[in-house]
């Protein structure tokens, strides 16, 4: 355990020190904050919209999402209570980039949330959907670590939880689908025997 705590604190160091630069720093604030801000959230919420009205595999993603990212989200903070991790931005001798953070570190419940989408889209929509979104939990994740409120293996977590919970929910949408296609509905049962 201390040798993976060395390994995680020694490439968090690499990413919080080792790639600091100013012209990437506005770029990792705001894809470990944005979803604070309300013009993001506007903007998430235009699009969500747009997906519903669109109809189709777009509309059963966009109203699976929802459930999908609360349930993501809650199972973190469990996690969360449950492991009791120290934020390194606590643990570590260093400034953070947001503000300390007092709540507990593992897993990183913005690397799970975007995971899930990721997970969730690539069943909905197809693997070429996954692989075009696959930068989103790459960025949310790298974000956490770069402005230091979390540790790599906090991230990983993250994905991993969010990928599975996402492909988990389309796979339930897929299996529920499919079951629906293949029972007759009542009516028709009971048309064909008048």
């Amino acid at each position: 355990m201390n040798m993976l705590q060395s390994w995680d604190t020694q490439v968090f160091y690499w990413v919080f020190e080792g790639l600091r630069a100013d012209w990437l720093t506005p770029l990792m604030l705001f894809f470990s904050e944005g979803s604070k801000w309300w013009s993001v959230r506007v903007g998430f919420l235009l699009v969500w919209l747009f997906l519903v009205w669109r109809g189709g595999k777009a509309r059963a993603f966009a109203l699976l999402l929802v459930p999908t990212l609360l349930g993501t989200n809650e199972l973190c903070d469990l996690l969360k209570d449950w492991v009791g991790r120290t934020r390194p931005c606590v643990a570590l001798p260093i400034e953070p980039l947001t503000g300390r953070l007092a709540s507990p570190s593992f897993p990183s419940a913005h690397a799970a949330n975007m995971a899930a989408l990721v997970g969730l889209a690539g069943v909905v929509g197809g693997w070429r959907v996954a692989l075009a979104l696959l930068w989103l939990p790459l960025l949310v994740g790298l974000s956490r670590v770069y402005v230091g409120v979390h540790y790599p293996s906090d991230v990983v977590g993250g994905w991993a939880i969010g990928s599975l919970i996402g492909v988990g929910v389309g796979w339930l949408w897929r299996w529920i689908a499919a079951r629906r296609r293949s029972t007759p509905s009542v009516s028709a049962s009971d048309t064909r025997g008048t």
